[in-house]
């Protein structure tokens, strides 16, 4: 009997070694799993961040490379996967479009997420390069509105709380998702109508309206519904890039002083007050308007885009008979106009000042603009104006909220 017994503890223990070194592979393959997907997520994040920070320095350095356009925009995605934006316009003016990024316009490599897909891209209309919108500024609206995971809102500091670009790392594919196979150089799918077999939700192609857009999470979200992961871009994140730029300031005052010449001149002219009549409004003691657009200034085409494309920053006023009847103080004393051109730089963005530019209701009143007597004296026509002669450079502790206000003689 000695002996059976023993027979019978080796294989008990032999079956307990078994269920010893099982279990030990299962728990061995749970954490190579994770740590698998956790490395493929650290890959997409880094993807995302490069192309978002390219995505920036493209729009604050857009100039450089058209002389005729300003500063701010933002190129079209690539939609028959060459990497390149497209030629021609993407969508009509106003509509944001998505479609892949296009890396090679971007100067980056083939940038793919951590499972090999290559990134989407959504730009918003106000904010595309093709066709270009007709004001382009730290103003500017945003089409996108961030969700996250659990499907909260993620606001942004910019004035309407949305983003004017979205990225989009689609991860690992659904059951049901059919993507086509992945060869070096060359994105898969085709033409962004296969976009349900990448992006986990109903994404729209293009459009006017704003939609939310969602985060995923890792893996996936708490409703178990996507693993896309996203980075966008705010208006206001361009411009605080672009104003790091030392030459910033220099070329909006070089703008401001080409639209002060050419409302100088218009109002020069024989025909002023039917100019006046058509493009301003007789309020208290002046004649007062925003800016009219650069082809009523008398403007030549290859300038008018950046005049427009910060017009709405200014506002005007005039005396009715051509007089200097219109005075300006600045901090040595104070200077007689004829007419003076404002400009009123960035939004105060809180407290109990702060401004809000969304509405067209907003966007109409001069206060939401202007600070001090400017807002009154453009919104009443009290000749009484105050402020700085040239944009002043933002500093931290002092946000470039000055209002520049022109003296014309």
């Amino acid at each position: 009997m000695k002996p059976r017994r023993q027979g019978g503890q080796v294989l008990l223990a032999l079956l307990l070694l078994g269920l010893v070194l099982g279990a030990g592979s299962l728990l061995a393959s749970g954490a190579l799993r994770a740590r698998a997907e956790a490395q493929a997520h650290a890959r997409s994040i880094a993807a995302l961040a490069e192309a978002r920070s390219a995505l920036i320095g493209y729009a604050i350095s857009y100039a450089e490379r058209h002389p005729d356009a300003g500063y701010g925009f933002l190129p079209c995605p690539d939609r028959d996967n060459d990497g390149s934006t497209d030629l021609g316009a993407c969508g009509a003016r106003g509509h944001f479009t998505l479609g892949r990024l296009p890396w090679r316009t971007l100067g980056l490599p083939e940038l793919r997420d951590g499972w090999g897909e290559c990134l989407w891209y959504a730009v918003a209309g106000s904010i595309k390069h093709n066709p270009k919108p007709l004001s382009l500024n730290w103003d500017s609206p945003g089409q996108f509105e961030p969700l996250g995971p659990n499907r909260e809102p993620l606001r942004l500091q910019t004035t309407d709380g949305r983003a004017v670009a979205v990225l989009f790392a689609p991860g690992p594919a659904h059951p049901g998702q059919a993507r086509a196979g992945r060869r070096p150089g060359t994105c898969s799918g085709t033409d962004g109508s296969d976009l349900p077999q990448y992006l986990d939700h109903p994404y729209p192609l293009g459009g006017t309206m704003p939609f939310t857009v969602i985060q995923g999470g890792e893996p996936a979200d708490a409703a178990g519904d996507t693993n896309d992961l996203l980075a966008w871009i705010g208006v206001d994140e361009i411009f605080a890039a672009w104003r790091r730029r030392n030459d910033h300031t220099a070329y909006l005052d070089s703008l401001l002083a080409r639209a002060a010449g050419a409302l100088t001149a218009r109002l020069a002219d024989a025909d002023r007050d039917a100019w006046l009549d058509a493009h301003a409004t007789r309020i208290g003691m002046l004649h007062a308007a925003p800016l009219p657009p650069a082809a009523a200034l008398g403007l030549p085409a290859p300038e008018r885009g950046e005049i427009d494309q910060w017009r709405d920053q200014m506002h005007f006023a005039a005396c009715p008979a051509g007089g200097t009847c219109i005075t300006v103080t600045r901090t040595h004393g104070t200077e007689p106009c004829s007419a003076v051109l404002g400009f009123a730089g960035e939004r105060v963005p809180s407290g109990p000042a702060a401004q809000r530019r969304s509405t067209a209701t907003q966007r109409a009143d001069p206060a939401q603009y202007f600070e001090g007597v400017n807002a009154p004296g453009f919104a009443q026509g009290i000749p009484a104006f105050e402020g700085v002669a040239t944009v002043p450079h933002r500093r931290d502790n002092h946000p470039g909220t000055d209002d520049v206000i022109l003296c014309l003689p």
